[in-house]
This record gives C-alpha cells, sequence and structure tokens, in this order.
C-alpha cells in the first residue's frame, strides 16, 4: 500500500486513488492498535481541495479523520477537522449517515470542552435528523440529551430562544420529565433543589 501511495503522490488525476489507499493505510495501522499512525496518514490527505472525489466521499473521508483525531485525543486537530465539513452539505437529500455521524462525533468534542450549549445544538441536530424522528427511542434519547445539557448551559439569550422554541415542540409531551423541566426553567422563579426529575436526568450516559 505504502509503494502503491509513493507511486500516486502528486499526481493530480490520481489523487482519488491516493487518497483512498491512504484510508487503506489509516485502517491497517488501527488495526495494528496504531491508532496515532493511523490519525496523522490520513492528515496527509487534504481530500477536501480534491476534484475528483463525489462529495459524499469527502465528507465520510473527513468523518474518519475527525474520529481518528478525537481517538487520538487530538481535540485542537478535530476542531479544524470539523469545520471542513460545510453544515449546509449535511443537510442535503441521502446525507442522513454523514450528519448523525458528524454530530455524535461533535459531542465527544464538546464534552472535553466542558460546552453544554454546544453540546444541546448537537443533539439537537441529531434530533432533527429524519431517521431519528422515525424511532421513537433514538427520538427520546437525543432530545432528553439536548434538554439536559440546554439547562445545564450557561444562561444568555441563545440559551433562552433555543429553550423557548423547544418548548413548543410536542414531542416534549413524550418525556414529562423533560417537558416539567423546561416550563421550570422558563419561569421567571427560583428553582427548588434538587429538581422532582434531577435523579433521572443525571442517569443519563
Amino acid at each position: 500500500v505504502e509503494e502503491l501511495r509513493e507511486i500516486t503522490d502528486g499526481k493530480m488525476y490520481l489523487e482519488a486513488e491516493r487518497a483512498r489507499l491512504t484510508r487503506t493505510m489509516a485502517i491497517l495501522k488501527e488495526a495494528a492498535g496504531d491508532v496515532a499512525g493511523a490519525a496523522d496518514v490520513l492528515q496527509e490527505v487534504h481530500v477536501e481541495t480534491y476534484g475528483s472525489i463525489s462529495k459524499r466521499e469527502k465528507v465520510e473521508f473527513i468523518l474518519e479523520q475527525m474520529r481518528l483525531t478525537l481517538a487520538k485525543k487530538d481535540y485542537v486537530r478535530a476542531a479544524i477537522v470539523s469545520n471542513k465539513i460545510q453544515r449546509k452539505t449535511l443537510e442535503e437529500e441521502g446525507m442522513t449517515a454523514e450528519k448523525i455521524k458528524f454530530y455524535t462525533l461533535l459531542t465527544q468534542y464538546h464534552r472535553h470542552d466542558k460546552n453544554a450549549l454546544e453540546l444541546a445544538k448537537d443533539y439537537h441536530a441529531i434530533y432533527s435528523t429524519n431517521s431519528v424522528q422515525e424511532k421513537e427511542n433514538e427520538l427520546k434519547e437525543a432530545l432528553t440529551n439536548t434538554v439536559v445539557f440546554l439547562c445545564l448551559s450557561e444562561y444568555g439569550n441563545e440559551m433562552k430562544d433555543m429553550m423557548e422554541r423547544i418548548n413548543l415542540d410536542t414531542n416534549l409531551d413524550k418525556i414529562p420529565e423533560c417537558r416539567e423541566t423546561i416550563q421550570s426553567f422558563l419561569k421567571k422563579e427560583i428553582i427548588h433543589y434538587p429538581l422532582p426529575h434531577q435523579t433521572a436526568l443525571e442517569s443519563l450516559p
């Protein structure tokens, strides 16, 4: 595989083949337990600049770059790599699996960063995906995570606006503890501690 990569190096008309060979090498390195090596070799390819690769394949490649950099615990690089994917691309038809994987990977980064509001956004993006909306268990899990991390967020206009929007979501009726928690936070009253459903909400992974 390495010899083939050397042959294709620098040849624009073979850039797609080199990218695929590099991905294969990363798979082999990861299988051998060299996660850092797999992440490093995959970073050599700037697939976002390749014109001969389809949009879907580019996204899949970058998602692998994200996954491996997170596995390597290189969170700075993971954040940089994540910005290579345009969010509007993930909203296109046929990109459902890629969208879910992207935001699931982002939850790893934002958990490390301890950014509750961004975590709420990540889970809400997953929740809003059609395939998740069609599966009640996944819908409830994503919406519950959205509510929990939103309530843990620092108070501000963005947090309040998002909470008011979610409060209008009829799917909250399927999760009474989330409905009541959101309503408690929206009231201009002192919230008694612990919350009525705190134990249930804290049991989330």
